[in-house]
């Protein structure tokens, strides 16, 4: 007996099941002490202060302060079909939870019978009694997996919420964008007619070459097609935009008074890299998944061994036409081991492992992409910045120049023509603009999701 329960307490130290810890984590799966691009991170830092933890929705809010992209941004919230079935995957999971909470209670079963007999007929009734006593923790480690799996389908629905407003902010700004670019391409399309007016009368009296003409009326043509190309892009990115938020009615002005002033403000970067690795929702979820299947593997490795189930029986005959009663209490255990079915049961431990191997190169998987999408985003939000700022100053030396030159125009200096497509020109830097805009709001939401939707880590602020 001595060297059985010896054998017990060997079997159970060999079982327990260890879930890695964040600091396993960043050994185990070398997380980097430096980004590559650190510099980057640096100079987006500069003059910035670390702000507390937000939500990915309240974060990007801060980030991107426009009052119409807040109301969408609150719709998309409540409405996006893809987070209403993120919130159905949690309760999923914690009914899940309950269930295999359940099956480590003793299971009770009643019977209630008529019997009819020569002599004599009575009603029967009985209760059952069944366990199956979890010796191993082989049934809980089944529940602590379903408790995984409910931070898993939490971080999900954090990551799904990080993806929602991402999709939301480029839908809405790109909207801007494009209208703001059909706008001034109208203009230009304005002026090509005139130009081409001009030309055809010029034409008729021979004062214009051909060729001349036949470019200006494809500069005419082009421009009609760069008005359709915009007016598209609206109108796909409304489309885009109202399936996201379930098609509820917003207001998307495209005739609002573009604001050209507007830029992302983004908050100080926390440039601890493991932190912000670990921060990130899709890296958090398969460190979940990752502990739920060590703990189904717990639960396959078990399941090899002897259970031991407990059973009972209470039996009366609660009323006979003899007025006998009868009273029948049975208690019944046994341990049973696996023969018949060891080979199954071999297999699918072994179908297990292999799970648990996956689930530890998703994890590298994620924190690989985790690392590769932050290196990008650093790198693309300092070179927007740059190209932003460039473009800015682009744009006002051509205001300065078109001003000059109109003064020239109403002097009678350039003739119509020359003055057109010189502010055809100017046109086009505004559109140019609008590209370096949306380019830098693009980097800043890049940026956002790569960070995993906030700036400053749960861990640094005590929240996990």
């Amino acid at each position: 007996m001595k060297y059985l329960y010896s054998g017990l307490i060997i079997i159970l130290l060999s079982g327990c099941v260890h879930t890695m810890t964040d600091d396993e984590i960043k050994t185990a799966y070398s997380l980097p002490d430096n980004f590559r691009n650190t510099a980057y991170i640096d100079d987006l830092n500069n003059n910035k202060v670390t702000l507390s933890y937000k939500d990915p929705v309240a974060e990007i809010k801060a980030m991107l302060p426009d009052s119409s992209f807040i109301s969408v941004l609150d719709t998309a919230s409540q409405e996006n079909p893809d987070l209403l079935i993120l919130l159905s995957k949690i309760k999923q999971a914690r009914y899940q939870l309950k269930s295999a909470t359940g099956a480590m209670i003793p299971k009770v079963s009643g019977s209630l019978d008529y019997s009819y007999g020569d002599s004599s007929d009575g009603l029967n009734g009985s209760l059952n009694l069944s366990w199956e006593a979890d010796i191993y923790g082989k049934l809980d480690a089944l529940r602590k997996s379903k408790k995984e799996l409910i931070k898993y389908a939490e971080e999900n629905y954090v990551n799904g919420q990080v993806t929602m407003a991402a999709d939301a902010a480029s839908y809405y700004f790109s909207i801007r964008k494009s209208a703001a670019q059909a706008y001034f391409a109208g203009k230009m399309l304005e002026n090509y007619k005139m130009i081409l007016d001009i030309y055809t009368q010029m034409r008729s009296a021979g004062l214009v070459d051909e060729s001349e003409y036949i470019e200006t009326t494809m500069d005419y043509l082009n421009g009609q097609n760069n008005v359709q190309k915009y007016q598209l892009e609206v109108e796909q990115n409304k489309n885009a935009l109202y399936a996201l938020i379930n098609n509820k009615d917003i207001n998307i002005t495209t005739d609002m008074v573009y604001d050209t002033s507007f830029s992302p403000a983004v908050p100080k970067i926390n440039d601890i890299p493991a932190e912000v690795i670990l921060n990130r929702p899709d890296v958090r979820a398969s460190v979940y998944t990752l502990n739920s299947e060590l703990y189904n593997h717990y639960n396959k490795k078990m399941s090899l061994l002897p259970s031991l189930s407990i059973s009972g029986n209470l039996g009366q005959l609660l009323a006979s036409s003899t007025g006998i009663g009868d009273l029948v209490w049975q208690i019944g255990m046994s341990l049973a081991a696996p023969i018949l079915n060891r080979q199954e049961l071999y297999s699918q431990l072994k179908i297990q492992e292999e799970t648990v191997k996956q689930a530890e190169l998703t994890l590298q998987k994620s924190i690989n992409t985790a690392v590769s999408d932050i290196e990008d985003a650093s790198f693309a939000m300092s070179s927007s910045n740059k190209s932003y700022g460039n473009t800015k100053d682009i744009l006002e030396n051509a205001k300065i120049s078109m001003s000059i030159l109109e003064s020239r125009w109403k002097a009678g200096l350039i003739d119509d023509v020359e003055y057109l497509k010189a502010q055809n020109d100017f046109l086009n830097t505004y559109i140019s603009f609008y590209s370096a805009w949306y380019e830098n709001i693009s980097s800043s939401i890049m940026l956002y999701k790569a960070f995993g939707g906030s700036f400053s880590s749960k861990q640094l602020q005590g929240e996990l």
